[in-house]
């Protein structure tokens, strides 16, 4: 029977592939092929950073634009997490099945095409589904990436290598930092002014941020095929021509160099048929793939959930859980929390004008800004040309004047008789007169554009630092955990990195400062990057070759899901208590830890 000739192959010839596959890269060497994959495979890696970041940039204009409102904006954060999340699950099978080179090359690709089409849609709908894709494309490249690349490289390099190639997807964050602060208006009175441009500077920021997946794909196309792969598919010539590859470029100083290995000597038994041999199409287009990934994927899917894998998929599965859960929650707590304290800090120094008579005054090309107008009477007053931001007038009586040419943001009259006003060319719309008496005024020509109520002290400076910050502090995080991880081993370094992160959670009790939260926020992903990225390389090494990926993908699709979760939860509490992330990000994180001490050791596994 077929299912009874895989698990032999699984239980008899895998190892032996496994080490004849150690031998031949061994003997490929380590040199300028695997750089130039580190490269190629780790723009892939930046470009997942860069679709979970580049939101964050992008709402504060795109809002104005498209017009957006709360429900939506939190909609289109989460969409590009559901768009991962499908990703993930479709192409981990998909590259067990067609191969990494072309699964991963697909994967990109989609992501780079919707990535660029984002910056062209006219409205919130068709947005939103560009982003989806996107999000669909880079979910499905991350679980293929890790596993493309390490199985270039040697088992006693493999902690090193894949630690270098973490490092991208640090860079990945940094460069979305970078360009936000270079192209994206930095005030909220500049995004409105900006928004008047046929193409707007943030439709510009997504376009240049889908080039590094663009330069992934051209990189990738010139790259080989898994030689692992291509062993477990019984293609061993086309393997043997991928270890020659490796060979030619690593010794490309010594043209009289001779690679040894030939498919003859591998172990014997492991010139097999293909345990499923693929329908006609497959290998050569999208939709193919795409059909026969979909075709398979229960079959490995289950397997994940049968001896021998069950115990070591549900211990990943709590820790992947658990890591999501805490990093994503925090990360959305983090810029959120420092955005209420400066509104805290703004409102505290707001000026109270109260029971004056304000009559025969003009203002003209002014800003009125950060204002309580209490039992004030306006008289006769003209607003001409004026930016009016964050001003309450509470009880005022407002007769016989002219508001001309108005922009406001975060104004609202509440409780005021207001009467024989003229309001021509303004953005005053109803919802800003609450409990008014209104009575024998004129409106005549509404501003265009979103009539929704923009906040125009948007603080890009704090968030371009903090996560600025939060990102190149993950970069040092990554070059240690190289040193360490092939010395103390994966699960050692996880449990222990997830320990102190739980600890140093505690310190979110003291954050009552923006500088508080900023150094918090570096020292907190300087040491949990270290479990993170052992988290990412034992998942990797956790699992045969036929199901790699197919694992990774459904684990880094629970992820997503934990990521969702913690972000709404830590956002429902960021203007109560930080009690709350405190406690969650604690707990959280100790049980993974805990449970981490349960995984096998992976270091010495064979791929």
């Amino acid at each position: 029977m077929e299912g009874a000739d895989e698990m032999d192959y699984m239980e008899s010839d895998a190892p032996l592939l496994s080490q004849f596959h150690e031998d031949a890269i061994q003997q490929a060497g380590t040199g300028p092929f695997q750089r130039l994959l580190l490269l190629v495979a780790g723009l892939g890696l930046a470009a997942d950073t860069i679709e979970l970041f580049v939101v964050a940039y992008v709402i504060p204009s795109a809002e104005v634009e498209l017009c957006m409102s709360g429900t939506q904006k939190g909609w289109l954060a989460a969409i590009t997490f559901i768009g991962m999340m499908i990703g993930a699950m479709i192409w981990g099978s998909l590259s067990d099945n067609v191969g990494r080179r072309r699964a991963l090359l697909s994967a990109l690709f989609v992501n780079a095409l919707f990535g660029i089409m984002t910056a062209f849609m006219p409205t919130y709908g068709i947005f939103m589904t560009t982003r989806l894709c996107s999000g669909i494309g880079i979910g499905g490249g991350i679980p293929i990436v890790f596993a493309y690349y390490c199985e270039f490289v040697t088992q006693a390099e493999r902690g090193r290598h894949l630690s270098f190639l973490l490092v991208f997807w640090a860079v990945g964050g940094v460069f979305t930092a970078l360009m936000a602060w270079i192209i994206i208006p930095r005030t909220g009175i500049t995004v409105v002014l900006d928004e008047e441009h046929h193409f707007s500077s943030w439709r510009v920021f997504l376009a240049i941020c889908s080039l590094p997946s663009f330069a992934a794909v051209i990189g990738l196309y010139f790259m080989p095929e898994s030689p692992r792969f291509l062993l477990e598919k019984g293609r061993e010539v086309e393997a043997m021509m991928v270890y020659k590859k490796i060979f030619k470029w690593n010794n490309a100083h010594n043209p009289g160099a001779e690679y040894q290995l030939t498919e003859f000597e591998l172990p014997s038994g492991s010139h097999r048929p293909l345990r499923h041999t693929p329908p006609q199409g497959v290998g050569k287009n999208f939709v193919a793939d795409i059909s026969y990934g979909l075709e398979q994927f229960w079959g490995l899917f289950l397997q994940l959930f049968l001896p021998p894998y069950l115990k070591t998929t549900l211990l990943l599965l709590v820790v992947w859980l658990t890591c999501s859960f805490g990093f994503y929650g925090l990360s959305v707590w983090f810029p959120e929390y420092i955005k209420l304290l400066k509104t805290e800090e703004y409102d505290k120094h707001a000026n109270i004008s109260r029971d004056d008579v304000i009559k025969d005054e003009i203002f003209s090309n002014t800003t009125l800004d950060n204002i309580h107008f209490v039992g004030t009477i306006f008289n006769n007053v003209t607003f001409s040309k004026t930016l009016i931001n964050h001003v309450l007038f509470l009880n005022c009586s407002i007769y016989d004047s002219l508001f001309s040419d108005v922009r406001t943001s975060k104004t609202f009259f509440k409780f005021c008789h207001i009467a024989r006003n003229s309001f021509i060319d303004t953005d005053i719309h109803k919802y800003r007169f609450q409990d008014c008496e209104m009575t024998d005024n004129t409106f005549h020509g509404l501003a265009p554009g979103c009539p929704l109520d923009f906040d125009y002290n948007i603080h890009y400076k704090a968030v371009f630092q903090e996560n600025l910050i939060g990102q190149l502090t993950m970069i040092p995080g990554t070059l240690i955990t190289s040193l360490l991880l092939d010395k103390l081993g994966r699960v050692r370094i996880m449990s222990i990195s997830m320990a102190l992160s739980s600890i140093s959670a505690f310190f979110i009790w003291f954050l009552s400062s923006k500088i508080s939260v900023i150094v918090f926020e570096a020292v907190f992903n300087f040491i949990f990057i270290s479990g993170w990225n052992a988290l990412d390389i034992a998942t990797t090494e956790a699992f045969p070759t036929h199901i790699r990926t197919t694992a990774y993908g459904f684990l880094s699709a629970a992820s997503r899901i934990a990521g969702v979760m913690g972000s709404l939860v830590f956002g429902q509490f960021i203007y109560s208590s930080r009690a709350i992330p405190m406690i969650a990000t604690s707990i959280v994180l100790m049980l993974g830890s805990i449970v981490s001490l349960k995984l096998p050791e992976t270091k010495d596994n064979l791929l």
